[in-house]
């Protein structure tokens, strides 16, 4: 739905985890939506060098996340919200992310 305005959709996609999930990393929202892990690094740095998403290292792991500094950041996660509103719902929980880690033993 914002493919037209965000160029990608491996853009959309990583926008809208991390406005969900919050702070996400590459390989994260890659094995999620099935993505090249290439394509989703290449989206969120160009998204990090346009000044919207800015990354940490917690450590081996490169975080991006929303930047707080960023002028339009209010209206652009109203936009989200409403992008959101119209995923289909089994798509929905896709954008949750996995915030525990699997107890052990569980079978997989």
């Amino acid at each position: 739905m914002l493919e037209g305005l965000l160029e990608s959709p491996v853009k959309e996609r990583a926008l809208l985890f991390i406005h969900v999930a919050g702070p996400s990393y590459a390989r994260e929202i890659a094995r999620t939506f099935s993505l090249n892990l290439s394509s989703v690094q290449n989206q969120l740095l160009k998204l990090e060098a346009a000044g919207i998403l800015y990354s940490r290292l917690r450590g081996r792991v490169r975080l991006f996340e929303f930047n707080p500094r960023y002028a339009f950041k209010a209206e652009f996660g109203r936009l989200l919200d409403k992008a959101l509103e119209f995923v289909p719902e089994g798509e929905r929980r896709l954008y949750q992310g996995r915030r525990r880690p699997r107890r052990t033993g569980k079978p997989l």
